[in-house]
């Protein structure tokens, strides 16, 4: 019985990713013009000011009357370790001001540490208590008594956090944290591993929310899927989708942190994290749970190229925004050499469809 189920199971989630695929096959992105160089790096007067060591990592950029707002993880002393959510504003998402800190990591990276790090993934205008929600990961160390990898991260637990002041101005915080919406418990599911819950990042569709978050197995090593979860409000209470839907067959073996913008046609379009040189990935959706296979997209050209190479080395998309002219405005992070070390930089581009 539980292989005729399976089948049945593998046979649905062939025929939504092929209707999803051929309702999409005539959209591409392209990419249109891209800035010289990081708008961000490591010389940057408040990179400096702040400290900031080891650069930029993961979160998102939304726009609001004009200006753009991003909040962003740095990572001020080591790479993917010492962190802290800042809040960025910018006139034309090329000159940025850093305005404040938002939250900080406890320091002290160990197994019973559970805010050694975290990670802000997404941003959400919550009108339900007129204010502005952001989500972020917080992990542990792995135990090695245990037999876990100590430098991996262990038992990602999602917080919602919410601005003090009301309405959308109240965007620059300070905020709040709410709770945990989302964590490893009794309906965690098999491909998730020891790593989830990682990332968090809300849409809605109609009435109902949807929030990608991904998993990731470290022993033994597995690939980083992504699947779903849904809300009746963006406050929650939080469920996954069945295993009938998830992981989501966006990516085969590696997508992360998806940020997902709803078109003026009504449609979906995400942007995260994926494999190649310079290079993201995106996938469209109709209605928020099918997603079109992934297609990768090279955001810096041949006399541009200031990102390093590698599957992980273009890091992360924050956000992919619908301009009032049709194309989209990405902002990232990259890593490049600065003096012989790593930072993680802010880079931009413009897509548009062909």
């Amino acid at each position: 019985m539980n292989l005729i189920l399976e089948k049945r199971k593998t046979l649905l989630l062939i025929t939504l990713f092929l209707t999803t695929s051929l309702a999409f096959s005539q959209k591409k992105l392209v990419l249109l013009s891209e800035h010289q160089g990081p708008v961000i790096t490591a010389n940057h007067a408040d990179v400096l000011a702040s400290k900031n060591r080891s650069g930029f990592e993961t979160g998102q950029v939304v726009k609001i009357d004009g200006v753009y707002h991003m909040f962003v993880n740095e990572m001020f002393e080591r790479p993917h370790r010492d962190m802290r959510i800042a809040y960025w504003t910018s006139p034309d998402a090329i000159q940025w001001k850093r305005q404040t800190t938002l939250i900080e990591s406890i320091p002290g990276r160990s197994p019973s540490n559970p805010r050694s790090e975290v990670w802000v993934t997404g941003v959400e205008y919550n009108e339900d208590d007129d204010a502005w929600n952001i989500f972020y990961v917080a992990y542990r160390a792995g135990d090695k008594d245990k037999g876990e990898i100590e430098r991996s991260d262990y038992e990602g637990k999602v917080w919602r956090a919410k601005s003090v002041i009301k309405g959308k101005q109240g965007i620059a915080g300070p905020y709040a944290d709410l709770g945990i919406v989302l964590q490893p418990d009794e309906s965690s599911q098999a491909w998730e591993g020891q790593q989830a819950v990682a990332t968090f990042n809300p849409y809605k569709v109609g009435e109902k929310w949807y929030a990608f978050y991904d998993g990731h197995n470290y022993i033994p090593m597995g690939p980083w899927p992504i699947g779903l979860a849904e809300a009746p409000k963006l406050s929650g209470p939080w469920v996954r989708l069945s295993e009938e839907y998830n992981p989501v067959p966006i990516a085969e073996e590696f997508a992360e942190n998806p940020q997902v913008t709803e078109l003026k046609n009504g449609d979906l379009l995400t942007v995260f994290d994926s494999f190649g040189d310079q290079e993201i990935g995106y996938s469209l959706s109709e209605n928020g749970v099918q997603w079109s296979p992934e297609v990768r997209i090279k955001i810096q050209t041949a006399d541009n190229i200031w990102a390093d190479a590698g599957d992980h080395a273009m890091r992360t998309p924050l956000c992919a925004i619908e301009e009032d002219d049709g194309t989209f405005t990405v902002i990232y992070t990259a890593r490049m050499n600065v003096n012989g070390e790593n930072f993680y930089a802010i880079g931009k581009c413009t897509l548009g469809w062909k």
